[in-house]
Order: C-alpha cells, then structure tokens, then sequence
C-alpha cells in the first residue's frame, strides 16, 4: 500500500525522504510545505487537513496529541511513531522504517486515527 506520509521536523531527513520514496510513497517534508520549525500539534492539523499519515521520532508529544485528539473526537489518517534507544545496534535505520510501514500496512490493519510503533513493526 502506497502512502503520503508527512515527516515532522525531528523525522526530516533527505535520506529517509529517498527511501520512502523508493518504496513507493509520497513523502511531504516541512521543509517544502512552510511548515518547518511548527510545534508538533500544528504539524498534527497540518498532516490531518491534507491526509497525510504523520511520521515521527517524538513518541511521547504525539502519543499525547493522539488521546487529546481522540477525546475530543478529532480524526487524523495516522501516526508512526519511532522510538530511538540512542544505541546503533537498537536505533531503526532507514531500511528498517520503510520495512516496518511495509508490514504494517500488509497487516490490514486500520492506520486512520490509530497511532502505530513502528518498532514494534521490525
């Protein structure tokens, strides 16, 4: 399944950018869309208003935005969050990111408003 996948400031990464891209996906970058340097709830409605899956290294700020959102009944096309160990042999590289979206998205699981550990997806 092909996705746009839209990465906040802390994901922007032109290497990651041409991995996903290689793997079929439309990759939007804060950088081509004004919206660089937002807190992350403004990168949350950003993403939402345009459905665009958001792609995060910052778990705990939009684990937090995605029960606020759900408690006030808002809906967003996904959240894939990565959690980094700061240890390389620990860390998701590139590679492992776009295998992960893979799996996931082979597991017919709904990605619509749910938030997904990429991680967990390895």
């Amino acid at each position: 399944m092909s996705l746009t996948i839209y990465l906040d400031d802390c994901s922007d990464d032109n290497r990651l950018i041409h991995s996903l891209t290689l793997a079929g996906h439309t990759v939007i970058s804060p950088r081509s869309t004004n919206t660089k340097d937002l807190d992350d709830g403004d990168h949350l409605r950003y993403a939402a208003a345009h459905g665009y899956c958001v792609l995060t290294h910052n778990p705990l700020d939009f684990r937090r935005l995605h029960r606020d959102w759900q408690d006030r009944g808002f809906t967003h096309s996904g959240i894939f969050v990565i959690y980094r160990d700061n240890n390389i042999r620990k860390d998701m590289n590139n590679i492992d990111i776009v295998r992960s979206i893979a799996n996931l998205s082979a597991s017919n699981l709904p990605i619509a408003n749910e938030i997904h550990i990429l991680n967990q997806w390895r």
